[in-house]
């Protein structure tokens, strides 16, 4: 693995362990083996690896989605399945929630990050529309975008509530919203 690899490799594990804020330089370049002028070779500070973890973010939620979408067979499946996926990695991760609301509520007061968080969410809104037209190739624009954004809303709600509560009935609730929401939609 190259040193940039090893470099974002080792900032994505502790920002997902211990957040943004608790991880510094220093233990970066311990995790990944690597010297500071390696470090900023590469990245001119960390605010810099915190970009490319949000692109991260964005990008791996977006291969999630359109794995689920190959193996559902309508919009209720694979919202189901979207959910029961994201369900079972949160199993194996002490911070629960979704990736990029839990990043972006830890740099919300560093303004610097904005346009990034921006880029990231509207990069995950844009993989929710081309699910939702899928399944549904002839719903206007203007409710696909509705659709995107309600499913969305629903999802970040619901596993931050999961994540408060530690009740499954949760999940099972932002399910049926989510359903309920695209048949409203759909049949509008």
């Amino acid at each position: 693995m190259k040193p940039k690899e090893k470099i974002l490799e080792s900032s994505f594990a502790l920002f997902r362990e211990k957040g943004f804020q608790a991880t510094g330089i220093a233990e970066i370049l311990e995790k990944a083996g690597a010297y500071k002028k390696t470090l900023y070779d590469h990245f001119k500070s960390k605010d810099d690896i915190g970009f490319e973890y949000l692109n991260y973010l964005s990008e791996q939620q977006r291969i999630v989605m359109l794995k689920v979408l190959g193996k559902a067979s309508d919009l209720s499946d694979f919202i189901d399945k979207w959910v029961n996926f994201i369900v079972r990695n949160q199993r194996n991760t002490s911070r629960k929630d979704c990736p990029i609301a839990l990043f972006s509520g830890e740099i919300s007061h560093l303004n610097q990050f904005d346009t990034y968080r921006n880029r990231a969410v509207q990069h995950v809104l844009e993989t929710v529309e081309i699910c939702i037209l899928k399944f549904e190739p002839d719903l206007r624009s203007d409710l696909v975008k509705s659709l995107s954004y309600e499913l969305y809303m629903s999802y970040l709600g619901g596993l931050r509530l999961y994540a408060l509560t530690k009740d499954r009935k949760v999940i099972e609730r932002m399910k049926s919203q989510m359903i309920h929401s695209a048949h409203r939609l759909i049949k509008a």
